[in-house]
C-alpha cells in the first residue's frame, strides 16, 4: 500500500500514537490520590480493572475514560488529517495500544489494553465502537466476568470489520489487536478455563455462588 507521506511524517504519527498510549493513567491516579503504585497491588497491572478492585468504581471509571481517550484521539486525528492513509491510520491505533501495554513513561509495565483498544475502535468508527461497547456491557451483565466479556466483544467487533470493510488492512489490524488482547489476558484465560476467574458481585447476589 503506497503512501504519499514521507517516512518521517509516518513515524512521527506512529510515535504520537505510542506516546499517547504511554500516558500511565492508572499509575498517576494511584500515586496522586493514594500515594501508592497500583502495580504493587492486586494483579500488578495499571488498567482500570485493577484500579477498580483497589480504589473503587469511581476510580475505575475515571481511569477507563482517560485510557479510552488515549486510543480514540490519535486515530481520530490521523483519520481526519490523512483519510486515505489507511495503513498509517491502523498503525497509529496499534501504536497506542502498544503504548498502553508497554508505556515508556512507566517502565514499560502497563495494563491489559482493553480500554485503549476500545478507544482505537471508537476512533476508527464510532458506531462500530459503540455497538461493541454495548455488547461488552451485555456480556458483563450476563457473565459477571470482565475479562471474558472484553475478549468476546472485541473479537466480534474485529471480525465485523474484517468481513465488512473494503480495506483489508483494518480487518487484519484489529484482529492483531484482538490477538494481543488475548496474549495480555493469558493468565485470565487460564483462570477462566479453571473456573477461578474473578467475577463481579452485583450486590443483590453473589455470582460466585
Amino acid at each position: 500500500m503506497q503512501s504519499n507521506l514521507s517516512i518521517f511524517t509516518q513515524l512521527l504519527w506512529i510515535a504520537i500514537g505510542y506516546l499517547s498510549g504511554s500516558i500511565p493513567t492508572g499509575v498517576l491516579y494511584s500515586k496522586i490520590f493514594h500515594k501508592v503504585d497500583v502495580r504493587q497491588l492486586g494483579s500488578g497491572n495499571s488498567g482500570a480493572t485493577n484500579i477498580g478492585r483497589n480504589f473503587g468504581f469511581k476510580a475505575a471509571v475515571i481511569v477507563s475514560v482517560i485510557d479510552i481517550l488515549k486510543g480514540w484521539i490519535p486515530i481520530l486525528m490521523v483519520r481526519q488529517i490523512f483519510p486515505n492513509e489507511h495503513l498509517l491510520i491502523m498503525l497509529v491505533g496499534i501504536a497506542s495500544v502498544l503504548g498502553h501495554a508497554y508505556p515508556i513513561f512507566a517502565g514499560f509495565k502497563g495494563g491489559k489494553i482493553v480500554s485503549t483498544s476500545f478507544g482505537v475502535l471508537v476512533g476508527f468508527n464510532f458506531w462500530i465502537g459503540l455497538m461493541t461497547a454495548l455488547v461488552l456491557f451485555a456480556f458483563i451483565y450476563l457473565t459477571s466476568t470482565i475479562s471474558l466479556s472484553a475478549l468476546s466483544s472485541y473479537t466480534l467487533g474485529a471480525l465485523y470489520i474484517l468481513v465488512t470493510n473494503d480495506q483489508i488492512v483494518y480487518g487484519i489490524g484489529f484482529l492483531l489487536i484482538t490477538l494481543f488482547m488475548y496474549y495480555r489476558h493469558r493468565a485470565n484465560i487460564q483462570r477462566i478455563l479453571n473456573g477461578t476467574e474473578s467475577r463481579i458481585s452485583w450486590g443483590l447476589h453473589n455470582p460466585n455462588k
